[in-house]
């Protein structure tokens, strides 16, 4: 699929194992029930099974941690996606991988059944900040496991990288930067440590700097553009060709079907979600085989301000006048006078008539959105 398609809903699939959970997380896992994987699994197909027959122009393997998968579950879960999923050969399909569970076996395989792009979930290269975080996996684990995925033919392999640790320096930072673009990775996420809801982090009140994190930020894009990495959306870098057609259908206010625990769906104008605890998601499936705990319709101005709130975070910005006619309303006069504000600050830009963020602009995004809500 090319990303200017954008007509078909993408599928996002929820594998929320985890062996252990990082200190800084707050997603939706499941850690200690890998015993539980087929039953899962099972359930899963449940599921997939209520789309048969739908057309995706992507697939998304997240979590959790895929990649703790056994190499039958797998194959499995691969399974249920072909059986229920139409998709051609070359549909994105990618799976999240974390460095200490990615085994040759695991590779091969998945390089055989056609994924084509995999996010490789290393964080930092130091590692004593990885064991800060509570990561399972040193940095020898992460070369070893990206040298794995291109020994097995992936020429799309996505890299996570974290800053904004408490006294982290900007040397210590320009160092971790540095190992990504010798490697030659062909797309980055780059994330700020921050202190989220029912985290370890928050439980310990620790604290993060962020004016600090600001100018860490500037450091990670100036790098990465310069080594040719583009950015193209607030959090994320790719080299030409290597951009996230999966995330991009997102932010550009596409349809896409989410499977499993904590999964959020939005089809013709409705947005519905499962359980977000594995109990609950077990339960709700095999009492009524759905999981569905929760749905809602975002329509008018409400749908007109999230598509145009995403559409700021990617550099190509959003025509706004297109938008609004796509969805048949105007943004109001308030918030239109709030975004003159922002072009007269210098944090908004018109772009061949697309309204973008200005690089001080993406530093203040939380802001700005915040005033056009």
């Amino acid at each position: 699929m090319r990303i200017d398609d954008n007509i078909l809903p993408a599928l996002y699939v929820h594998i929320p194992f985890c062996r252990k959970r990082c200190f800084f997380c707050s997603f939706a896992t499941a850690v200690g029930q890998l015993s539980r994987s087929d039953e899962y699994l099972q359930q899963l197909g449940r599921e997939a099974a209520g789309y048969a027959g739908q057309a995706v122009g992507s697939i998304y393997i997240g979590g959790g941690t895929p990649s703790c998968l056994e190499s039958d579950g797998i194959a499995e879960l691969w399974r249920h996606i072909a059986l229920n999923f139409r998709f051609d050969d070359i549909c994105e399909k990618t799976f999240e991988a974390n460095p200490e569970s990615l085994t040759p076996e695991k590779a091969g395989q998945l390089a055989g059944l056609g994924v084509t792009r995999v996010s490789l979930g290393v964080q930092s290269f130091n590692d004593e900040r990885l064991a800060f975080l509570g990561r399972a996996h040193v940095r020898q684990d992460a070369l070893r496991a990206f040298g794995l995925l291109r020994s097995f033919g992936f020429g799309n392999v996505s890299v996570d990288l974290m800053y904004g640790f408490p006294q982290q320096t900007a040397e210590e930072l320009a160092r971790d930067v540095d190992e990504i673009i010798a490697l030659g990775s062909d797309h980055v996420s780059v994330y700020s440590l921050t202190v989220e809801d029912r985290s370890l982090f928050q439980a310990r009140k620790m604290a993060v700097d962020s004016d600090a994190q600001a100018g860490a930020y500037e450091l990670v894009r100036r790098k990465l553009e310069t080594a040719g990495l583009r950015q193209y959306e607030i959090s994320n870098f790719a080299r030409p060709g290597s951009e996230s057609v999966h995330n991009i259908n997102y932010w550009r206010g596409g349809e896409y079907i989410g499977l499993g625990m904590a999964a959020h769906s939005h089809l013709a104008g409705r947005r519905f979600w499962n359980g977000d605890t594995f109990p609950l998601y077990m339960r709700l499936m095999a009492e009524r085989g759905s999981a569905l705990a929760g749905e809602e319709r975002l329509e008018g101005v409400e749908r007109l301000t999230e598509i145009f709130l995403f559409g700021l975070r990617m550099n190509e910005g959003v025509d706004l006048d297109s938008l609004e006619r796509k969805i048949g309303v105007e943004l109001p006069q308030d918030r239109k006078e709030a975004l003159e504000s922002f072009f007269e600050l210098g944090l908004l830009e018109d772009s061949g008539g697309r309204i973008r963020t200005t690089d001080r602009g993406r530093l203040v995004l939380d802001e700005i959105s915040a005033r056009i809500v």
